[in-house]
């Protein structure tokens, strides 16, 4: 139903909360969790990392999120391996100038992976994370 769907959404660009936003690619295989401002025509790669994109052809199968966190399944091409992740959205670079600041090590500080599934499962149960991949 298209009433339901935004405009960001329409053009591939998925909110997940906190400036954080799936990225759908051309192709399935080139979705990425990035942060980005205001209209996210360009950000900083958070899951996978440009070099994990690149070198591994990882991407993003599935993420959803709540008010806290983001939790993602990546799958690395190469080799068909499944990663897991969590990503604290208890940060906040809005007003940081990331040209003087590294603003990729303060997000990557609150992301946790790649992880196994039963590293994520326990992860998730420790940190009594109480989402689900649909």
């Amino acid at each position: 139903m298209l009433s339901t769907i935004s405009c960001r959404e329409m053009w591939g660009d998925h909110p997940l909360g906190n400036h954080l936003s799936l990225w759908d690619g051309d192709k399935s295989d080139e979705n990425v969790i990035v942060y980005c401002e205001g209209n996210c025509h360009g950000g900083i790669y958070v899951v996978p990392i440009r070099e994990r994109q690149t070198n591994d052809g990882e991407y993003v199968e599935e993420a959803t999120s709540n008010k806290k966190w983001v939790i993602a399944k990546t799958r690395k091409k190469r080799d068909n391996m499944e990663n897991y992740w969590i990503i604290s959205k208890d940060f906040n670079i809005e007003n940081v100038d990331c040209s003087k600041v590294n603003c990729d090590s303060i997000l990557q500080s609150h992301v946790t992976g790649p992880l196994s599934l039963r590293e994520f499962e326990n992860k998730k149960k420790a940190l009594n994370i109480g989402l689900d991949f649909k």
